[in-house]
């Protein structure tokens, strides 16, 4: 019996040093394996999703190119777009749009990083150095049924393959999040997440800009002539924010046009960043009636519809203080 059980035991352990071994194998080989190749854009071009207009924060939009497997970086002069940098990084196992919760998909769209991970709060072989969380489902693909959580651009070690394929999240290297951080603002900076980026010249893209800023320019003065009916033709008929619908919006907007003699709206410094029929505009909003003065940052999500007319189905605004507006306007 003695001797059984002296078997049993070096059975066991033999089994774990196999197990141990092959372990190490494994990451040894990952280790080897050459990270994918980042897809440099050509030199003068600009992607054809985002537009600035004028010196403000964010600082810098990300864009992850599924197809090249590619994040580039993106700072702006004034309202040009400036390619910052490159870099390799790995997406989800399983190709295609995020739907469903597990599915090991990469959502596409457009999305802000929310908060930053980094030491205890992760695991290091798993998330690396670094992790920044994403507000996926955003409000779009909420209104389209998507479902899932939890995608985040995060880090890695050596010992992983940038090639092994995510459970959805964007991934990179432990150095290249260290070059990435001091360029992320959160609740502020964008990551565009895309199948494939498209490439324009920039006066292409400035002059298919002039109809989004032609249409913001119209909300802006409906809203400030108290014209009711111009200003919730702006509007989805599926919108809602403030807990409110479309219809709880408008007899909320009538009640206060009755309530002030007047109203002032000041929109400047908008970015706008688009995928497919989708927009996100984000703006500080200066306004001012005889029961109320503010300056805040509102953002716009809109949806252009069959017939190319754009919709908003939701929107936010935050309040901005001295402090933090001085530095969205210098962009730091």
């Amino acid at each position: 019996m003695f001797v059984i059980e002296k078997m049993k035991t070096a059975l066991s352990t033999g089994a774990l040093v196999i197990v141990s071994f092959l372990y190490v194998l494994v990451n040894f080989c990952n280790a080897q394996e050459p990270d994918p190749a980042a897809n440099t854009p050509e030199s003068g071009m600009v992607p054809d999703n985002f537009v600035w207009m004028g010196v403000r924060q964010p600082s810098h939009v990300l864009i992850a190119d599924k197809e090249k497997r590619t994040l580039t970086v993106w700072s702006h002069i004034q309202d040009m777009a400036v390619f910052v940098g490159a870099f390799p990084m790995d997406i989800g196992k399983n190709n295609g749009d995020k739907f469903i919760a597990g599915d090991a998909r990469t959502p596409e769209g457009i999305y802000f990083f929310q908060d930053k991970l980094e030491g205890d709060q992760i695991n290091f072989d798993e998330y690396g150095r670094r992790a920044f969380t994403l507000d996926y489902p955003n409000f779009f693909d909420s209104l389209a049924g998507k479902t899932g959580h939890g995608i985040w651009l995060h880090a890695v070690p050596e010992t992983v393959s940038l090639k092994r394929g995510s459970r959805g999240c964007v991934v990179v290297r432990n150095e290249i999040i260290d070059k990435l951080t001091p360029m992320i603002s959160l609740k502020n900076t964008p990551l565009l997440i895309l199948n494939k980026v498209n490439y324009v010249k920039p006066e292409k893209l400035q002059e298919s800009s002039k109809s989004v800023i032609s249409w913001l320019e119209g909300w802006r003065s409906s809203w400030e002539s108290k014209n009711i009916e111009s200003y919730m033709a702006y509007y989805n008929n599926k919108f809602k924010a403030m807990k409110m619908g479309k219809d709880k919006w408008r007899n909320y907007k009538s009640g206060l046009n009755q309530k002030y003699s007047y109203i002032k709206v000041g929109v400047r410094d908008p970015l706008i960043i688009s995928r497919n029929n989708e927009l996100v505009l984000r703006f500080i909003q200066e306004y001012e009636s005889d029961g109320l003065k503010d300056t805040g940052e509102k953002t716009l999500y809109v949806k252009k519809d069959s017939s190319n007319q754009y919709e908003i189905i939701t929107e936010y605004w935050r309040s901005l203080n001295h402090d933090l507006l001085a530095k969205k306007q210098i962009g730091e």
